[in-house]
């Protein structure tokens, strides 16, 4: 990696760790949430660091190129964020259900 990639790509992915630090820190990012941002938050800087790790990992699958192996981790993160999201959906769905049959229940008592 050439050192302006080296130093453009840290910066970049310590903004990241401390925009998801500072998100949780002002209550705007809910801690059920943060989890798999702060993964990638101290990944993401991690793997910048560490660019002999990516390569290494990347050989062990068979990748020629590390920026597959990246667009494979991205692709996963995002599974996993629709996952997340997917349970907080159902979860709400089931509460709103609950509370409009106990919202009608309670206008019948009336």
């Amino acid at each position: 990696m050439y050192p302006k990639q080296f130093y453009v790509s840290l910066v970049i992915s310590l903004a990241l760790f401390f925009l998801v630090v500072r998100l949780i820190q002002k209550g705007r990012l809910d801690i059920s949430y943060c989890w798999l941002w702060l993964t990638v938050g101290i990944v993401a800087p991690l793997i910048v660091i560490k660019y002999d790790w990516l390569l290494w990992f990347s050989r062990q699958i068979g990748v020629v190129s590390p920026v597959t192996t990246l667009f494979l981790f991205s692709i996963l993160i995002l599974f996993l964020m629709c996952l997340q999201f997917s349970l907080v959906i159902s979860v709400q769905r089931r509460q709103i259900k609950r509370l409009t049959q106990l919202i009608a229940m309670r206008m019948e008592e009336k």
